[in-house]
Order: structure tokens, then C-alpha cells, then sequence
């Protein structure tokens, strides 16, 4: 499928009508029927009150927990809810049974929020192994070979903010030697890329909707294997996380993810998530995937063209829909921003440049980027 010619997926984003939007790694546009959720929720609230409004949101969160379960590959039961990817992995740290003498798997291509969390743990004497990058890219075989019987987690992004993709199979399969824990950082590859989670070997992953998802900020998705329920202890509880609660006889944490849900739920944001989700299931994210891969393929045949400078892996198998690059002798914050002037959003990340590919772009998006930037490069 060409999702070039879906006419009404474009539609979907004005912002394509504004500018060439390059930037899904930092966050997604909302799409007019995520919008229309949004305020069709809230004109509830105001109208029939907060009991019905809520009694009417908690059908609509099971419906989203059952659809992002089947878009993973999981069961209802393993798919709790969190406002953003840090808090997902706060809980696993936080929560995680471990001993002095225990040890972590980290790798230096890590966001710092998958690095922050874990490095509490030294605090009960566990150590945190960091394996070193090499050239911008971490061998699969590095990490594998950090993994002992004392290893408790291995914390790995599916895909780093700058673009690298790491084999979730093989790392989950040496974890599972060890009977580790394979800890995910999904929020760049969801939405984007294909994820069973029983086939990757994933035991924990967490992910804000806000990017490939197409959701609102503050809503997010934990995922826990009923396998893993026994690992990790929930850090926090409220009345909804237990399926008797205290002061009602025997109290007894939900034998389901669900333990780790507390308070009020963001029911704003389970409502926006329908349609978001009802998109990348009409799209199929086994569509989007190479369509996105087509674009950042062609925008780095461009960039190599212009002189530029790539950060990608020299493995295709480890690239992505996110293109790291920087332009020799400029400022990226720059550069950014005089390509923004000819209305073409990309990031300054860490000191580098980074263009992310969406379902709604298209090739003449990469000609236009790459126009932009072959203006400033020269210019």
C-alpha cells in the first residue's frame, strides 16, 4: 500500500497544509479526529456531569486497553495505563525485587530517562553495567555479553531518539538465558514499527502516546507480562489497583497490570486515543513501517548527495524512520532554525540534527526538506 495515495490520511493533519513536518520523534501533530474526541469528551463533562461523564470514560479506557493490547500482541490483562514512558520505567525500577550484588544492563545510547532510574538502584547494591557505544552504535553482542546469572534487567530503548534500532529478539533471547528481564523504551518505535511482544521476548515496555501513537501528552501504556507480575512490586497503589481494597477485608493487589494504575485516570487522553488508534488500525502499522523507511532512506541518499554528515548506523537493519545527521562547521540549533524559516520542522537534538518520517509525509516532503537544507548548506 502507498499511503501517498490514502488522500484521506493527509487530511487528517492540517499541519501538512503549513509546513513540512519532520519531527515525529519530538512529538506528533494531532490529527482532526483525535481533536474532535478530545472536545467531544469535554462538552460531556460540562453536560451531563462527572458521574456519567466518567462512567461512560472507564468503557471507553477498557475499549483502549484492549485494542493497544492487540496492537502489541498482548493480552488486555498485561496493558496498564501511565501519563509518559518515565513513568512506566520508574515503576519497573522502583518496583523491581532485587539484591546487593544484583546488576543492571544499560548501554550509553540511552535516552536519560531510561539511565536516571536505574542508576537508584546503586543505592541497594546493585550494579549498573553501561555497555559503550562504538561509532554511534552499540553491538548487540556487547550487550549479550554483560548478561550474567546475576543480572536482574536489561533496560534498552527498541529505537534510541537518534534513530538506532536495536534486536529486541536477540537481547530478550540471551536475557531469558539468565532469567533476566528485558526492560523497553518503545516510545519511538510504537505506532511506527511492528511489535509482537511475545515474539521479541519483551517482558516489560512502556511508551507515551505522543509520538508514533498519535495521542495526546500525558497519556501512556505500560505493558507487563503476566509472567513478569511477580517481579516487580507496585511502587504506589491506590483503591484501583487492588482487586479488594483495604478495609474490606483481605486486601489483594489485581492479578493483572492493572496493579500499577492509581487515582483518577487521564480520561481525556483514553479518549483521544480511540481514533488514534482507530487510524493506525485502518493504516496498519505493517504499512507504515516501509513507508516510512522508503522516505528516510531517500532523505540519506539526499543528504549524502548535499555532503552532509550522517550518524546512522552503517547496518540498514539498524536504521529507522528517525535520520541523525549534522552539518560540518554550523551550530545545529542554527541550522534548524533557517531551515524552519522555509516552514520545514526537523529537531536539534544533542547537539546533532534529526529528521523523523510519519505516516502522513511523502517523497515530496524529502525533496522539500531537502531543498531547504541544500539552501542553507550552501547559502
Amino acid at each position: 500500500m502507498m499511503l501517498e495515495e490514502i488522500k484521506w490520511l493527509r487530511s487528517e493533519f492540517p499541519v501538512v497544509g503549513e509546513m513540512t513536518y519532520l519531527d515525529m520523534a519530538y512529538g506528533n501533530p494531532l490529527a482532526t479526529s483525535v481533536m474532535w474526541a478530545m472536545e467531544e469528551y469535554m462538552e460531556a463533562f460540562q453536560r451531563d456531569g462527572v458521574s456519567v461523564a466518567r462512567a461512560r470514560a472507564y468503557r471507553v479506557l477498557e475499549e483502549v486497553r484492549a485494542k493497544f493490547a492487540a496492537l502489541v500482541g498482548a493480552k488486555a490483562s498485561e496493558i496498564a495505563f501511565v501519563k509518559n514512558t518515565s513513568e512506566g520505567l520508574n515503576i519497573t525500577s522502583s518496583g523491581l525485587r532485587v539484591e546487593a550484588g544484583d546488576n543492571v544492563v544499560l548501554n550509553e545510547l540511552e535516552h536519560p530517562n531510561n539511565t536516571h532510574c536505574w542508576n537508584l538502584l546503586r543505592e541497594k547494591g546493585v550494579e549498573i553495567r553501561t555497555v559503550p557505544q562504538r561509532d554511534g552504535r552499540v553491538e548487540v553482542g556487547d550487550i549479550n555479553a554483560a548478561i550474567d546469572s546475576k543480572t536482574c534487567a536489561v533496560a534498552i530503548a527498541s529505537t534510541t531518539n537518534m534513530g538506532f534500532r536495536f534486536d529486541l529478539e536477540k537481547i530478550g533471547a540471551a536475557c531469558h538465558e539468565h532469567s533476566a528481564l528485558l526492560v523497553v523504551d518503545a516510545v519511538q518505535s510504537l505506532g511506527i514499527e511492528p511489535l509482537d511482544v511475545k515474539e521479541a521476548g519483551v517482558d516489560v515496555f512502556s511508551a507515551s502516546a505522543h509520538k508514533g501513537l498519535l495521542g495526546p501528552h500525558g497519556f501512556g501504556f505500560y505493558y507487563c507480562s503476566n509472567e513478569a507480575l511477580k517481579d516487580i512490586t507496585p511502587p504506589y497503589v491506590a483503591g484501583i489497583s487492588y482487586e479488594q481494597a483495604p478495609g474490606t477485608g483481605e486486601a489483594r493487589l489485581k492479578d493483572t497490570a492493572a496493579r500499577f494504575e492509581y487515582g483518577n485516570y487521564n480520561y481525556l487522553g483514553g479518549h483521544a486515543m480511540v481514533p488514534a488508534l482507530g487510524i493506525l488500525e485502518k493504516v496498519g502499522v505493517e504499512n507504515i513501517y516501509p513507508h516510512c523507511l522508503e522516505l528516510a532512506d531517500a532523505f540519506r541518499e539526499g543528504l549524502n548527495a548535499l555532503g552532509v554528515t550522517l550518524l546512522d548506523s552503517p547496518n540498514p537493519e539498524e536504521r529507522s524512520n528517525i535520520v541523525a545527521f549534522k552539518v560540518e562547521g554550523r551550530e545545529s540549533a542554527e541550522v534548524r532554525e533557517e531551515i524552519l524559516k522555509r516552514e520545514v520542522m526537523l529537531s536539534a537534538h544533542y547537539g546533532d540534527l534529526r529528521a523523523s518520517f510519519a505516516l502522513f509525509n511523502k517523497m515530496s516532503d524529502v525533496e522539500t526538506a531537502l531543498d531547504a537544507l541544500g539552501k542553507v548548506v550552501g547559502g
